[in-house]
């Protein structure tokens, strides 16, 4: 999600060099902007006025953030909260980030005041604290250390970081001039909730993208897959208004960051588009279907329709969770499905949160044997699971399910955790068999197992593999592997996983290319790549 800040006075009254509103706002959407920071509310503004700039941005289609001010500890919420106040009872989006500079008291009891007022007025507002160029004492200093440490101390939900790009470069450049690039330690990157981003012209700050000096793109690769808010560019439009005019040195800068955002960023930016649509897609259509059909709710979340019996394998929303609206309401889009069986205990396959929102159904949860004590904790009632212990065949409902050790440990190192594949089989219905995570793509030993009509395979091309070059023969011991399970169809899935960094982020291309091998090795298997949302007939 693209950001930009722009001057209260002129997001309230219009004019000046930024011109017109309406023009600077169709071109800002034309550019992909959907997020405008209200830049900067002063503690004396008029909560009126607040709400009626608000009103605007959210008629023409964007959301907004805050950039808020603080004179003391003393006044910290009546500074933050009293212009906000009308703003807050008509938001008209999930939450609002507000970001604040840190004081030159105490930024720990600043920060607990600021959320604990949110909380008890049931504002959903996130309280972002800025590193900022200088100390709040005005000193040279590390304001990102100042800021992590406070945001550490606190250690509450709806407080976080605003890493300011520039500001942090400043700091590089004046202390260590020869190696000013180095990246923040990644506890403070793990915690950013908001983002202020502008180059340097020497140690100027808030200069326009592209022209001028900034290490754009391994910060945002550095903090992307773990960061879901806005790329916000704040740049101060009087310090350059000598060499560039305001509106097309924005629109330069806007193209410039889009560019330069990482897959995880796009990735974020299409779930909080689409994901809501797409699972109550699969949920409804396999309402509707009638046989055998599958929908892939997430990476390799996966939901069944046999024969009217409806199942379930693996679902964890991980991420989506923060993006998306559907997981809240998930237990509904859910609630006729009798079964979910359980692979191992990662998060994309066995999430507390998700299991704690699905554990109240009435659906029985088939666990392995190393999970039991873990299902418990996560809120899943005793008498609804059956315990899976590998060599075993269960039969739930229509199913006949064959329970086998799968292969997560790495052949070398053996790094990995343990997990169960499954084969699952009924009358007048494809065979499908799950693998789930495979590291090890040693065909010995594999499990004797019928033969299957469909085999998923969750994509994996090594740990370190981010480039073509470095799959080696990868793609093809691992096409070989799966073959040994099907020769019929092979269903890739487990990309586009959310939490992923963007050198493990498993896409379309790396299945086309294990695809491309199979055909190379069985060309009378087929080969599928699934979308999110898709159901498709077995």
């Amino acid at each position: 999600m693209i950001g930009v800040s722009l001057p209260f006075r002129w997001l309230l009254n219009g004019g000046g060099s930024l011109g017109s509103r309406t023009e600077c706002f169709k071109a800002l959407k034309q550019r992909g902007v959907t997020s405008i920071e209200l830049r900067a509310i002063r503690p004396d503004e008029s909560d009126g006025n607040v709400l009626r700039v608000a009103e605007v941005l959210w008629t023409n289609g964007f959301e907004i953030t805050v950039h808020s001010a603080v004179k003391s500890l003393e006044t910290a919420t009546t500074d933050v909260f009293s212009p906000l106040t009308s703003l807050l009872r008509a938001l008209r989006q999930r939450s609002l980030t507000v970001t604040v500079h840190p004081i030159a008291g105490d930024n720990v009891e600043m920060l607990r005041a600021l959320a604990a007022f949110a909380n008890a007025h049931g504002y959903s507002v996130t309280i972002a604290l800025e590193n900022n160029r200088l100390l709040p004492d005005k000193r040279e200093g590390d304001s990102t250390a100042l800021v992590l440490a406070a945001v550490r101390e606190v250690n509450l939900p709806n407080v976080g970081i605003c890493f300011d790009m520039g500001h942090y470069l400043y700091y590089r450049k004046r202390n260590f001039p020869d190696d000013p690039f180095v990246l923040p330690e990644k506890a403070f990157l793990s915690r950013i909730v908001h983002t202020h981003i502008h180059a340097l012209n020497g140690f100027s700050t808030h200069y326009p993208l592209g022209a001028y000096e900034l290490p754009l793109e391994n910060l945002l690769r550095a903090m992307s897959h773990t960061y879901f808010g806005v790329y916000n560019l704040e740049l101060s439009f009087p310090r350059f208004e000598d060499s560039a005019e305001p509106i097309p040195a924005l629109l330069g800068s806007i193209d410039t960051l889009s560019t330069a955002l990482p897959p995880t960023a796009r990735l974020y930016d299409r779930l909080r588009e689409h994901f809501d649509e797409s699972f109550r897609r699969v949920t409804l259509s396999l309402e509707h279907a009638d046989g055998c059909a599958f929908g892939l709710l997430h990476a390799s979340s996966y939901l069944f329709q046999t024969n009217g019996f409806r199942w379930a394998m693996d679902v964890a929303f991980r991420n989506a969770r923060t993006l998306a609206k559907t997981p809240a309401s998930a237990d509904i889009l859910l609630k006729d499905t009798r079964l979910m069986i359980i692979s191992h205990g990662h998060a994309d396959h066995f999430e507390e949160s998700t299991v704690r929102l699905l554990s109240s159904l009435p659906m029985r949860w088939l666990i392995p044997d190393f999970l039991y004590e873990k299902a418990l904790s996560f809120g899943i009632p005793k008498e609804q699971i059956t315990v899976a212990h590998a060599g075993e065949v269960l039969c739930i409902g229509p199913l006949t399910i064959r329970v086998f050790e799968s292969r997560h440990f790495r052949p070398v190192t053996g790094k990995g955790v343990k997990e169960y594949g499954y084969h699952v089989s009924a009358q007048n219905a494809p065979a499908l068999v799950f693998p789930v995570d495979i590291r090890n793509f040693d065909s010995e030993a594999l499990p004797a197992l019928p033969p299957a009509d469909y085999c998923f395979a969750n994509v994996w091309l090594g740990d370190d593999a981010a480039e073509a070059e470095d799959y080696g023969t990868l793609p093809t011991e691992f096409a070989r592997f799966m073959l040994h399970f099907s020769d019929r169809c092979i269903v890739f899935t487990h990309l586009y996983e959310n939490g992923r960094n963007d050198a493990n982020l498993w896409k379309e291309a790396h299945a086309q290319l294990i695809s491309d091998a199979v055909t190379a090795l069985s060309p009378k298997t087929k080969t599928m790549i699934p979308a999110c949302g898709e159901a498709i007939p077995l």
